[in-house]
């Protein structure tokens, strides 16, 4: 077996979800095997707690750690980023025939190994940057950002399918609580149940989902919803035979690649005036963020796409949000290039092609200049 699925296959055996022990222990493992190739690395440990301004979280975390590493004499200026963390669930890893199996095949640490890989192929200016926290805010990258990492153009390899992604619409999470009047369910009439109102918030939501999608960007115009609305999670009321006083919704809204979160966030909330709804905002807030079609690191990304796989990568904008607003919010140009399809990101099933890990690794270390 080639050594990068070796090492995938020890880094997916590391639980390693948003918020539990094993984040930083993933994050030591890329630490300890990039050291393994007489690497310089650097390991940090930061308390969260202690950043205000950071991007948010949706789990409870002490401490954040994070890895940079350079080959001996490298000037680190093409970056290579990658997460370790996971969301809970999915099947155990694997190798079957042409696929490799297990939580955070594709999202992404089939990616990030393979980017591993590619810098050791081409050390001359390649550095690594391992971060966790990245699934429910980012609060790895903006630490990694706090202790020093630069670059002057980074590729991230999320699941694209080997396309080239140089843009992300943002996201916000909300939670909606909508008031009712409690009373006993023999006698409904004297109480206001807080169910009531949520077709209405939905017909809401949907109609402004519609508005917002009718000028799309033209990287993201591809998609069948460029900024989706979606509610996760509902509950309300605490007795069968209790009319509901309180319901509340939490979901995902997606912010326009032209767009400021404060502006989204006001007229998100202007479309459920008169409903008696109150809006929360909390974890993680995602930017939307992007390049040009014609940025030199587009176009060099997709050369060197081209002169390994033989065809023209794909260009577009993706749907969710990620790291890449964080760097290029920083100044280094970024884009996502990496193998997998993001539709098997957090399934039950996810999984990703060899042929691809293996043309992600090449591609990669064709753009890094040798």
């Amino acid at each position: 077996m080639d050594e990068l699925f070796t090492d995938l296959l020890e880094l997916l055996e590391i639980p390693s979800t948003g918020g539990t022990a094993a984040e930083a222990q993933a994050q030591r493992w890329v630490a300890r095997k990039l050291q393994s190739w007489g690497w310089e690395v650097e390991v940090w440990e930061d308390d969260p707690a202690r950043y205000l301004e950071h991007p948010g979280m949706e789990v409870d975390r002490s401490s954040v750690v994070g890895v940079i590493g350079r080959p001996p004499g490298s000037t680190g200026e093409n970056l290579i980023l990658g997460h370790t963390d996971v969301v809970p669930g999915g099947p155990s890893p694997a190798v079957r025939g042409s696929t490799v199996i297990g939580r955070g095949t594709a999202d992404m640490k089939a990616g990030l190994v393979a980017g591993m890989h590619a810098a050791r192929m081409a050390p001359t200016t390649a550095a690594v940057c391992a971060v966790c926290g990245e699934e429910d805010g980012g609060i790895g990258a903006f630490l990694a950002l706090k202790h020093g990492l630069t670059a002057k153009r980074c590729v991230i390899p999320e699941p694209t399918d080997l396309s080239v992604v140089l843009a992300n619409a943002g996201s916000l999470t909300f939670r909606i609580t909508l008031p009712g009047v409690a009373a006993h369910g023999a006698r409904r009439w004297e109480g206001h149940n807080a169910l009531e109102m949520v077709p209405e918030v939905m017909t809401r939501l949907r109609g402004l989902e519609a508005r917002r999608n009718t000028d799309v960007a033209p990287v993201l115009a591809s998609w069948p919803i460029a900024y989706p609305i979606s509610i996760g999670r509902i509950q309300g009321g605490d007795w069968p035979s209790t009319v509901m006083a309180q319901v509340q919704l939490e979901g995902r809204y997606g912010v326009a690649l032209d767009e400021t979160i404060d502006a989204a966030i006001h007229i998100f909330e202007e479309s459920l005036v008169g409903t008696g709804a109150a809006v929360e905002w909390f974890g993680g807030r995602f930017a939307p963020a992007g390049l040009t079609v014609d940025h030199p690191l587009v176009t060099d990304l997709a050369r060197a796409h081209h002169n390994i796989v033989g065809s023209e990568p794909a260009v577009l904008g993706a749907t969710y949000g990620s790291d890449l607003r964080q760097l290029i919010g920083a100044g280094i140009p970024t884009v996502l290039y990496g193998p997998g399809d993001a539709q098997q990101a957090h399934s039950e099933d996810e999984e990703v092609g060899v042929e691809q890990v293996l043309a992600c690794r090449d591609v990669l270390a064709e753009w890094l200049p040798h």
